[in-house]
């Protein structure tokens, strides 16, 4: 499929990384509804640069421009065989990029709405809407798109936070603090379906978390994360998410990662995951789900706090993570829609098992060469 689609630039391509227009990974830009419709794609990367949901420090209006900025790096071929799981993404899926929702600024309804229409356009000719965001509040519009074509919905909530504020900073409905309670208003989330993963720090208080626990929500701190590993808490949530529902929506922070791997976030907080469990996490959780029936986003990437992002002409680090997870994610979803479990990864000759060559441990065998 993938010289059929993305043609000679699918296996190899002699452009520079500075040159062209930088789509996320330069994938076809889809400007029109009805060119979209016209191409049918399997994946739509769409952008929501808004950041008027903030309640600290602003600048993730600018998260999507990073993000496909770093995702340039390396330049094409589209071909994008991952050594752990053996597959390449854009040898099953076509993929586009959808461009960025045409924000009104200063209006946070009027831009949540056109969220919505944006990201349902995606659903109604059966794509996979994978969204960069944008603050958190963006969320609330991208599963109300989502709620229109399924009626019960499972959610991963991959998050240093809560989010789940009865109200936002001042009393404002609208921010990224309170996109879960405007969710749950929605009437296509129960709590039986819910998972939090990441949750850290000082916020929310005792008595949010008391709601939480009414609403037979579930939430595995760091400290779990820590004790339990992420295998175990990506099955419970896994599970749990595909529990008697329609379609299963994702939603990562990038403030789950510590700041020393993701500093470019608005609301950084330490104890945070690395950068190799973020990674295993979304391995695990990408081929977990329908790919028929599912839809993404990735928040608060901010590049202006990004400590090697000063102009995002390439990224930085944490616009280069937040990339790095969507195709990690891609190759999970491919798998699945493979019917598969695994991919067929190369291995060395004597491979003994993951991480393991034939006489990994043992000690060495050959001696060190000496001098005449």
């Amino acid at each position: 499929m993938g010289m059929e689609f993305y043609g000679d630039s699918y296996k190899g391509n002699d452009e520079p990384i500075f040159v062209g227009i930088p789509t996320f990974l330069k994938l076809p830009h889809v400007k029109q509804y009805e060119e979209l419709k016209k191409i049918k794609p399997d994946i739509a990367i769409v952008g929501e640069p808004f950041d008027f949901g903030t309640t600290i420090r602003p600048g993730t209006r600018y998260g999507p421009r990073a993000i496909r900025a770093a995702s340039t790096v390396p330049s094409p071929p589209y071909e994008h065989f991952n050594i752990e799981t053996g597959v390449d993404p854009f040898g099953v899926f076509k993929a586009v990029d959808y461009g960025d929702v045409n924000i009104s600024p200063g209006d946070v309804i009027e831009s949540h709405r056109r969220m919505t229409n944006k990201v349902k356009e995606v659903l109604d000719i059966d794509a996979i809407p994978i969204i960069l965001g944008g603050d958190h509040s963006v969320t609330f519009a991208n599963v109300r798109a989502l709620s229109k074509k399924y009626k019960n919905i499972g959610m991963i909530h991959i998050d240093c936070h809560a989010d789940c504020a009865p109200q936002g900073l001042c009393g404002f409905k609208y921010d990224h603090g309170a996109h879960i309670r405007r969710i749950m208003e929605l009437g296509c989330l129960k709590g039986k379906n819910y998972t939090l993963i990441g949750p850290r720090g000082y916020w929310p208080g005792p008595d949010l978390y008391k709601w939480m626990a009414d609403q037979d929500f579930q939430w595995f701190t760091m400290l779990d994360v820590e004790e339990l590993g992420i295998d175990q808490i990506a099955k419970e949530a896994a599970d749990r998410a595909n529990d008697d529902v329609d379609a299963v929506y994702v939603s990562w922070d990038i403030d789950t990662f510590d700041p020393a791997y993701a500093p470019g976030t608005g609301e950084p907080e330490p104890n945070g995951l690395t950068s190799r469990e973020g990674m295993r996490l979304m391995r695990l959780l990408s081929t977990s789900f329908d790919p028929d029936r599912f839809a993404f986003d990735l928040v608060e990437v901010s590049p202006t706090y990004d400590v090697s992002d000063v102009n995002s002409y390439n990224g930085g680090i944490t616009s280069g993570l937040a990339n790095r997870l969507i195709v990690e994610l891609m190759a999970g979803l491919s798998l699945t829609k493979r019917g598969e479990s695994e991919g067929k990864p190369v291995r060395p000759k004597f491979y003994r098992g993951k991480g393991h060559t034939y006489d990994f441990g043992n000690g060495p065998k050959a001696k060190i060469p000496k001098r005449d």
